[in-house]
């Protein structure tokens, strides 16, 4: 029997450790694959969408800003030309036109790099007046507009100052691009802490679903080995069942008060009784009259002495006609390391 089970449970154990054995071992390709596990594409997803988006704005805001600028540089040539209208239907220029003029276009005008002033009267290229650096008449980017007064026809030209409007088109850009870029590490670092904690808590899953697969694998080889033990304990069984009933004698256990619990089916053919109709029965009753005392006796040896017992004795049959069958019982006392005496085997040859 031995022999039989050890190669199967040897079978078992080296089945659970291949099981662990191949868990840990992890092709490249599956270690790659678990470092993508954790959504690390949201992050790279939120950065690129983070910075075209803030791209995109600020080149908007940028071209916003400069539209603007562009506006407000009309808005002050116009203002520009009222002015001079106003003044001009306020105070005549007679006379010293140069000085007229630069006491109209005196304070400072922001947006403005260049203010020119020239006659339609007659052909000459000298302007009247001029602030700033000189602007040629057909620059780019300038404005012109005609002015006819009473006694003057004369073309003021007014020159942006691209400088300023770049420094505003450059400021809403960075202005932008910070907004943006702390937006987009904000949302990046907060993905990042989210599949952080997602690879953690798949990584525990895997860990509790590895573990449970284990103890899967354990259970269904100790049911298997269960299985097996029982098939052993049924064969001994039946074995030892086989034996009694080979030798021909009669085998039985007693109780502490010397009931019958089991007895062999032997004793149909010995003392032609049924065994199911002994069971809780005194097995003294069995013995005859005359051997009982020493029946009795042999059953306390047994007790005090713990070792086997041996007493010749007649064994009276099922008739009731007084026969009886001699019989050589053999006596051992049940010990329990907690109760004490426990019973008795016996067996009748």
């Amino acid at each position: 029997m031995g022999t039989s089970i050890r190669p199967q449970i040897l079978a078992i154990a080296k089945t659970d450790g291949a099981m662990e054995s191949t868990s840990l071992n992890r092709s490249p390709g599956q270690f790659l694959r678990s470092l993508w596990r954790p959504f690390l594409w949201v992050p790279l997803v939120v950065l690129i969408a983070g910075l075209t988006v803030t791209a995109f704005t600020a080149e908007q805001l940028a071209n916003h800003t400069r539209i603007l600028a562009e506006h407000a540089y009309r808005a002050q040539h116009d203002a520009l030309v009222s002015q001079l209208h106003a003044r001009a239907v306020a105070q005549s220029p007679e006379r010293q036109v140069e000085q007229w003029l630069a006491s109209v276009f005196s304070p400072p005008y922001p947006n403005l790099s260049a203010i020119r002033v020239d006659t339609l009267e007659r052909h000459t290229k000298t302007p009247l007046f001029h602030s700033g650096p000189l602007v040629p008449l057909n620059s780019s980017g300038s404005l012109r507009s005609e002015i006819n007064l009473e006694n003057h026809h004369w073309l003021i030209t007014t020159m942006p100052d691209n400088t300023l409007f770049r420094q505003q088109a450059d400021k809403a850009r960075l202005v932008t691009w910070g907004a943006g870029a702390l937006i987009t590490a904000l949302g990046v670092s907060l993905t990042l802490l989210l599949c952080a904690r997602i690879h953690t808590l798949r990584n525990q899953v895997d860990q509790q679903q590895l573990a449970t697969d284990k103890l899967d694998q354990r259970l269904g080889n100790i049911q298997v080995e269960k299985s097996i033990l029982r098939q052993a304990l049924n064969d001994s069984e039946q074995r030892s069942r086989d034996l009694v009933a080979l030798s021909g004698a009669l085998i039985g256990e007693l109780d502490e008060q010397g009931h019958i619990g089991f007895i062999s089916a032997n004793v149909a053919d010995w003392l032609e009784r049924a065994p199911a109709d002994l069971s809780g029965t005194p097995f003294e009753e069995l013995v005859a009259p005359d051997n009982q005392p020493n029946f009795r006796k042999a059953l306390a040896a047994a007790r005090s002495e713990k070792q086997m017992q041996r007493i010749d004795l007649a064994l009276l049959t099922a008739d009731h006609d007084g026969n009886t069958i001699p019989a050589t019982l053999r006596i051992l006392a049940l010990q329990d390391p907690v109760h004490g005496i426990t019973g008795y085997r016996i067996s009748a040859t």
